[in-house]
């Protein structure tokens, strides 16, 4: 794509999830050891073209393969900060910038012209209250290299030698005296008795300490600090045969390790030169070692142009998102479904038996019998002699022998008894009834 060109992608899905995207960023002069000239970096920068009234216009930043070195050496724990920059405006507020933030932290030691990493940056957010149309443009990617805050301890000398970083002033007699039974930094250090010996140390950072020993043979040491050859502050001088409140002397038979004689801090970050001098004829200017200190604190480094970059695409496109009232939720209507009835299933028992309610058990009732003995009749002879036909047919004859009217007789005298008997229960009833 070309350099700071705007392209516009518009999805398959609504208007409101259409990005905007933008691409190569070049970093502006003055070129530093962080950004050389001719560095660019891929930018994408997305946001959407149409938001709803009380939603938040998100601006997010996706920055590409980072093309920023250390300007330094530097330890662990260096930080490397990105800062998204767009502007906005809309007809009801006015202009305003809208940044989007991020920071890492490098773990390991960096080495001057080793890359850094860049950090993921949070989106920059803006609520909107009125309908209506906001600009959007994209303005800069700010990269800041941040030293680590970690104390940087510089011994008067490396692996039996002097420390190329300190330089010791030629023509004057410097010796290193090693003792293991001394508690100073590396157990050695430097020493000159020659007058105006010096000693120098070049260091970048916001403040610096200068660590020797306190002794009743050492004298004053005169202190100067520039930047650039030009002087930071006055001289001063310090003593180094008196106590730390500065007034009372150190015993003849005390020596004192590990002391900060000199130090300066809250310096804007940079780079700095102390120079130490020998004050005192025929005392002793030891140098043992020197800190360096660093101060987390962003806006020390804020004037430091090799530890700063800008980006800015090569024309700066303005896109416009609209901003539109909350739609009405789309209400389908439902037919309820009816809950069926559920009917009871009775499912008979075994384990259970049906008993009826309660009834009076009725008085028991006497029930008489009679047995009547028929008395035969003696049979007469008809007037009329009936041969019946038509009988039952078992086979044999009727009987001449036995009378018709013996049968009525007999069924007669049955009948009456059945009648004597029902009167005679009848009265037992009634009699019973009354108590009798």
């Amino acid at each position: 794509m070309a350099a700071g060109s705007l392209v516009v992608l518009t999805s398959s899905q609504s208007v409101a999830d259409t990005d905007t995207y933008i691409s190569d960023f070049f970093c502006t002069p003055p070129a530093s050891d962080l950004a050389p000239d001719g560095t660019k970096i891929q930018v994408r920068v997305a946001f959407p073209t149409k938001v709803y009234i009380g939603q938040s216009l998100d601006i997010k930043w996706t920055l590409g393969d980072s093309p920023f070195k250390a300007p330094e050496d530097s330890p662990a724990k260096a930080r490397v900060v990105a800062r998204g920059s767009a502007g906005i405006s809309d007809y009801w507020s006015g202009t305003g910038t809208l940044d989007s933030m991020g920071e890492t932290v490098v773990a390991n030691a960096l080495q001057k012209g080793a890359p850094l990493p860049l950090p993921t940056l949070a989106p920059g957010s803006y609520i909107v209250g009125k309908e209506g149309e906001i600009k959007v443009t994209p303005r800069s990617l700010t990269v800041q290299y941040l030293p680590s805050d970690e104390v940087i301890v510089f011994n008067d000398s490396v692996n039996g030698a002097e420390n190329p970083a300190i330089k010791y002033s030629v023509g004057n007699k410097w010796t290193r005296r090693a003792d293991d039974k001394i508690d100073d930094i590396g157990k050695d250090v430097h020493a000159t008795t020659d007058d105006g010996a010096t000693a120098e140390f070049s260091f970048t950072g916001t403040g610096v300490e200068y660590v020797t020993e306190r002794d009743d043979d050492m004298g004053e040491v005169e202190v100067t600090l520039t930047k650039a050859g030009s002087p930071v502050q006055p001289a001063t001088k310090v003593n180094a045969s008196k106590e730390a409140d500065g007034q009372t002397n150190v015993p003849a038979d005390v020596k004192r390790t590990q002391q900060v004689l000199w130090s300066v801090k809250g310096l804007k970050y940079g780079t700095y030169t102390v120079k130490l001098k020998n004050a005192s004829p025929g005392k002793y200017l030891i140098v043992d070692a020197f800190r360096v200190l660093k101060e987390p604190k962003p806006e020390l480094y804020t004037d430091v142009d090799n530890f700063n970059a800008v980006c800015k695409p090569t024309k700066a496109e303005t896109v416009p998102v609209k901003v539109e009232k909350t739609p009405a939720p789309t209400v389908t209507p439902t037919t309820p479904t009816p809950t069926p009835t559920r009917t009871p299933t009775v499912v008979p028992s075994t384990y259970y038996t049906t008993v009826p309610p309660h009834t009076a058990t009725p008085k028991p009732t006497l029930t008489v019998t009679a047995t009547v003995t028929p008395t035969r009749p003696t049979p007469t002879a008809p007037q009329v002699i009936v041969t019946p036909s038509g009988g039952a047919q078992t086979g044999e004859a009727p009987d001449e022998n036995r009378s018709g009217a013996g049968l009525i007789g007999g069924g007669t005298a049955m009948v009456l008894a059945s009648v004597v008997g029902g009167v005679a229960l009848r009265r037992r009833r009634a009699a019973h009834s009354q108590g009798r």
